[in-house]
């Protein structure tokens, strides 16, 4: 039970980074969208969320680039970044 909770409250929270990231662009390009709709909006077609998908992605690829990038500056990946060269 511990193991599914922690599963659901990992992707709620990188989904919730993701659709502030994905409002964010959508702001950039001028597509007037809120953030309301990118959680909730279905698309009558498929019946699935219409933004969620590609925010829980977005929020995934994030996550992902920022634990690279701060392993990194710690020195735990030195094959990917040398700072004595």
């Amino acid at each position: 039970m511990n193991q599914l909770f922690n599963i659901i409250i990992k992707q709620i929270i990188v989904g919730y980074i993701g659709a502030y990231l994905l409002l964010i662009y959508f702001k950039l390009i001028g597509k007037k969208i809120t953030y309301e709709q990118i959680l909730n909006e279905v698309d009558s077609k498929s019946g699935i969320k219409k933004y969620y998908y590609k925010a829980f992605y977005l929020g995934v690829g994030f996550l992902i680039i920022t634990v690279i990038i701060i392993s990194t500056m710690a020195g735990l990946n030195p094959k990917i970044y040398n700072n004595n060269k």
